[in-house]
């Protein structure tokens, strides 16, 4: 597969007439702010008038509830700052637009003959310990990175991404690996994704897209679909696009491809499932014995049981409220959790060796710790070739119930406990990044793709603002470990 990553990091050639052209947008979008701000101010002196006036208002209302002059003029000012929001929202895309893409440093791979560690004859990886200097050094650069751009792990470039077919296809062929881990029948089964914490569907389609590209599913084609459904429903949905633009990325090249493959999407939002099972009947209305996308309204945890969620999760599709409350919260939706373990076990019945997964993804607003937990099974049996998970130490700051990261975890979980833990496992795990690109490029430092966390690489636990992903691999799967410790260029 063509590389993705490289084709958003082109360089561009400004002009004077494409400068000019920048200059007088940027002139009209001040223009537009300056004149948004006038309405907003009339908006609030009419919005700030004393109880007289008010009650004069109401008095214009006229019976039957038809509004009169004054409340007309109100809401004819409401529409107006709309509006004029709408067209300064354009204007900023176009003066984006007019700075043209983005440049960025190329990502950096290490030196394979300066890399420590090595694959032994069973096609393991080395665990490797990071140096005090080394470990000092990495700490520093993250940190200053989250100054430089607080969103660098939120939203990162995936550089791992650009290759996860041919490291996935490796992997299999391997043929020294220990029978324990990979099954004669394993070769001929197809790649299998679990993805939990669905949500709008962007990491299945990022996935379809780099593993069966030809199933066209991928971030533009399931945009486009989340749009059309909206339009239907006469409604807008919040963040349509993704929170990382995740519809923006550049596609697969490869068009006609279509590998066999499985995602398992798990979504606990009744209103955002129903909205998946629709784009998925736009997006994959034919059932192709190759590649499927299966949508579950599930949550998932560590004990199979029941959770409670907002009732707007019942109407909402991104709405913000659409979160896990205390059991017995009035008009709360209950929805059924599984663990991975029991789901695997139940769906594919294999027996004591769990099915062989090459990506589980979490993000189950600050309770991965708690979904990985229920993952012990096929974690320990190092089933899953890759993980990746959120981090996020704010969603515990704010009304109960918390999620398990930060000060008011419940019950509380370090980031490095957890990393700690898939360790023991077998696992070394990498805080993913964003390398600097636009403005950045030349006046900040160079950063890495990947930052290593695994085997004393991180001794405190990052200052994340926001928040951030964590992807790890298997060492036992000794070729997709490489692929992430070639990566991570500030361990050496």
């Amino acid at each position: 597969m063509a590389p993705r990553i490289n084709q958003r990091r082109g360089t561009s050639a400004y002009d004077s007439q494409f400068c000019h052209m920048k200059y007088i947008l940027i002139c009209a979008l001040l223009v537009l702010i300056l004149f948004l701000a006038r309405l907003n101010y009339q908006l609030m002196t009419r919005l700030g008038q004393d109880d007289s006036d008010a009650a004069a208002v109401a008095s214009n209302v006229v019976v039957g509830g038809e509004p009169g002059a004054a409340q007309n003029k109100l809401n004819s000012l409401r529409k107006e700052v709309t509006a004029m929001k709408e067209k300064v929202d354009t204007m900023k895309k176009l003066v984006g637009k007019a700075d043209g893409p983005p440049q960025s440093q190329p990502v950096k791979l290490a030196d394979p003959s300066k890399l420590s560690g090595s694959i032994n004859s069973h096609g393991e990886l080395e665990r490797i310990t990071c140096t005090a200097s080394q470990s000092s050094a990495q700490m520093e650069r993250s940190n200053q990175r989250f100054k430089e751009w607080w969103s660098h792990s939120a939203c990162p470039d995936q550089a791992w991404m650009d290759s996860i077919h041919s490291v996935f296809h490796r992997a299999m062929e391997t043929t020294n690996l220990d029978q324990a881990l990979l099954a004669a029948s394993d070769k001929s089964k197809p790649f299998l994704v679990l993805d939990i914490g669905c949500n709008k569907g962007y990491t299945s389609s990022d996935f379809f897209d780099a593993l069966s590209p030809g199933t066209g599913m991928n971030p533009k084609n399931l945009v486009r679909a989340i749009r059309e459904i909206a339009a239907e429903d006469n409604t807008k949905f919040d963040r349509e696009g993704g929170v990382c633009n995740d519809a923006d990325k550049p596609l697969n090249p490869d068009t006609a491809t279509v590998r066999e493959m499985e995602v398992h999407c798990f979504e606990p939002s009744p209103a955002t499932y129903n909205m998946l099972t629709r784009a998925h009947a736009k997006l994959m209305p034919k059932d192709d014995v190759r590649a499927k996308w299966h949508i579950h309204n599930l949550g998932v945890h560590q004990v199979n049981g029941k959770m409670t969620w907002h009732e707007a999760c019942g109407t909402a599709v991104g709405d913000e409220l659409c979160t896990i409350v205390p059991e017995g919260t009035k008009n709360s939706i209950s929805v059924p959790v599984v663990t991975v373990d029991s789901f695997l076990e139940d769906t594919y019945k294999t027996g004591k060796q769990m099915p062989l997964v090459h990506m589980l993804k979490v993000d189950a607003e600050g309770l991965d710790p708690a979904v990985l937990t229920g993952s012990t099974k096929l974690l320990t049996q190092n089933r899953a070739m890759m993980v990746m998970f959120e981090f996020n130490p704010g969603l515990s700051e704010g009304d109960h119930p918390h999620g398990m990261w930060g000060k008011k975890g419940d019950p509380h979980r370090d980031l490095l406990d957890v990393t700690s833990w898939l360790d023991t496992l077998g696992y070394d795990c990498y805080l993913d990044t964003r390398v600097p690109k636009g403005n950045e490029v030349g006046q900040v430092p160079d950063a890495p793709a990947l930052y290593r966390i695994t085997g004393d690489c991180f001794t405190m636990e990052p200052r994340v603002r926001g928040w951030a992903n964590v992807v790890c691999a298997s060492r036992k799967w000794g070729s997709v470990a490489w692929e992430l410790r070639r990566l991570a260029t500030m361990v050496e």
